[in-house]
């Protein structure tokens, strides 16, 4: 019987050939399209469905989170031992609540996680306890290396527009004021279920520029691990490999996320190496 299952949701964005290679579940979320019935159910690797430039400005109706009968389903998958659900920081979404009322119908020993971050972070975070459940660590000694996961993991992003998170309702307004608004670029850092504002950016490549500085100087004694994410915008996401260097894998937003955040979104999360 295999030790840990671990189980998260499909706007880690993680690719599906590297999901697939630690055995990790993820579900997928649902986003329903503006005056219509029909409800896009996202695959794990968000690939299945683009934010087109007409839909983008649309009141789109917020994306469905995993319900509680299938965080349940897959806690319940035979064949192993105990299982960890890795959800986004509770300030931003429910999955967190609807995983825990899972748990406390499920047969099998579970704990649910709020990995602090979201998106690319959260993937961080996962691959940190699925590497570890991979090598055969038990559940405590899974939860412990997710929970300082956790607590390293740092995401700074840049926005080609404000509108659609504002329209959220998911960050205050007051994160971006006018000033930030009025720029080309706005940009964000977001850390222990905190959104922090870095300003604003004259153009792109300023922006990218800025992105390189924070990651830099949280990176002085080396880096666990990395990723760049981005919203249909991969000629930004080369550019900022080409400053920052080489990272684990580079994913595109899930469609999930890009109803929040729109496209034009780049930015990398990683896990600043601990001091010796």
């Amino acid at each position: 019987m295999a030790g840990v299952l671990i189980v998260t949701d499909s706007s880690t964005c993680i690719p599906a050939a590297i999901a697939e290679s630690l055995n990790i579940v993820v579900l997928p979320i649902s986003v329903h399209l503006p005056d219509s019935d029909t409800s896009v159910i996202e695959e794990p690797d968000g690939s299945t469905w683009q934010l087109t430039g007409d839909l983008e400005h649309e009141e789109l109706m917020s994306a469905n989170h995993p319900f509680v009968t299938e965080y349940l389903s897959v806690i319940e998958t035979p064949g192993y031992e105990s299982a960890l659900v890795v959800t986004p920081a509770i300030e931003f979404s429910t999955m967190y609540r609807n995983a825990s009322l899972a748990t406390e119908l499920a047969t099998r020993e579970t704990v649910v996680h709020d990995a602090r971050t979201a998106a690319a972070g959260q993937a961080l975070v996962v691959l940190a306890g699925a590497e570890a459940a991979a090598r055969g660590a038990s559940l405590e000694e899974v939860l412990e290396i997710t929970e300082d996961a956790s607590r390293r993991v740092e995401l700074v992003a840049s926005l080609s527009s404000i509108e659609p998170i504002l329209r959220s309702g998911e960050v205050p307004e007051e994160v971006f004021d006018h000033e930030v608004a009025a720029s080309e670029r706005s940009l964000f850092r977001m850390r222990d279920g905190v959104i922090e504002p870095l300003g604003g950016a004259n153009s792109a490549t300023e922006g990218l520029e800025m992105l390189r500085d924070v990651y830099v100087r949280s990176t002085l004694h080396g880096v666990d691990s990395s990723t760049i994410f981005h919203a249909d915008a991969p000629e930004l996401a080369a550019q900022l490999q080409e400053l920052i260097g080489d990272v684990d894998f580079v994913s595109g937003f899930s469609i999930a996320m890009q109803v929040y955040t729109g496209r034009g979104v780049v930015g990398i999360a990683w896990l600043p190496a601990p001091e010796r």
